[in-house]
């Protein structure tokens, strides 16, 4: 694990390659602030918290920690248990989407998990933003990788954690709407800061910024798009699947309006194809092998029921 300073009261922690289930790099990041400490995100479990919590209990013992989720996919949120007394604090999308997805996710991924895994979701969710003017921190939602995206941004230091929002080469889209992805990240652009972090790509700035704004306006309007020779393009492979895939799920959610169930969905839709749950660690594999007229035909198969 790389630990390293980031301003006057901000410290990164970045799980590298081989450090945890998961491969490549994810960092979470702690702000001490005059009255509080703040904690973006929270890796994939008990395990993985371990260093983080003692850091903490060895430089500041008591004083309160507020963790803070960026958005609600697993690699973030499955670590909230390693803090029992703490506030946890989201956007309200966030603790709705980790409600609805959170036995799909962990049947699905739980061979990832570092250590115990307790579902907890947000004890204080907000619409818009929330401020704890006294340590100058402030939480806005910032829709785009996933439809329950925020930053974290720390005016002190000039600070902003986007989460997921932004990553080289490009960023991975887990929501359809590109327009409000694009005005996101426009929105950061427009932004006075010092420090940009990302959590799977680290300390940036603005041109990787710059760079994903263009992405995803690229993707859009359905441009073609062309990487630098030796450069991994996957994640753009994927954005293309699976926006999609998403196409259908959105449909449903639309069609089927309140009574829509999300477990319900996947299994169903799945099974339609031919794909039983036990095969969802590889979810993600599959629709990438499945042409889209097999989903176009489970589609108005699963539209018959």
């Amino acid at each position: 694990m790389l630990i390293s300073k980031i301003g006057k009261r901000g410290t990164l922690f970045t799980f590298q390659d081989g450090d945890s289930p998961m491969g490549g790099d994810t960092s979470v990041y702690l702000i001490s602030g005059k009255e509080r400490l703040y904690l973006c995100d929270t890796y994939l479990g008990t395990g993985s918290m371990r260093v983080v919590k003692e850091y903490i209990n060895n430089r500041y013992g008591e004083k309160r920690l507020i963790v803070f989720n960026s958005h609600s996919d697993f690699d973030h949120v499955w670590g909230n248990g390693a803090f029992p007394t703490s506030d946890v604090v989201s956007h309200c999308k966030t603790r709705q989407r980790m409600q609805e997805r959170w036995e799909f996710d962990f049947l699905r991924l739980r061979r990832f998990h570092d250590g115990e895994i307790f579902k907890r979701l947000p004890s204080i969710i907000f619409d818009s933003n929330m401020k704890f003017e006294d340590d100058r921190i402030e939480f806005r939602y910032a829709p785009g990788h996933t439809v329950c995206s925020s930053v974290c941004i720390d005016l002190e230091d000039s600070v902003i954690f986007a989460g997921d929002l932004i990553e080289k080469p490009v960023p991975v889209i887990l929501s359809s709407d590109l327009i409000i992805y694009y005005e996101t990240l426009k929105s950061l652009m427009d932004m006075d800061f010092e420090t940009l972090i990302s959590a799977h790509s680290g300390v940036s700035d603005r041109t990787l910024l710059s760079k994903n704004i263009e992405y995803v306006k690229a993707l859009f309007l359905r441009e073609r798009i062309e990487f630098p020779e030796g450069e991994d393009h996957g994640a753009h492979e994927f954005n293309v699947k699976h926006l999609v895939y998403l196409k259908y799920e959105d449909m449903a959610r639309e069609l089927e309006g309140s009574g829509f169930d999300f477990d319900t969905f996947k299994k169903r839709f799945w099974e339609i194809l031919g794909v039983g749950q036990d095969m969802m660690s590889i979810e993600s594999k599959l629709m990438m092998d499945t042409p889209e007229e097999k989903f176009e035909r489970a589609w108005r198969e699963y539209c018959k029921e």
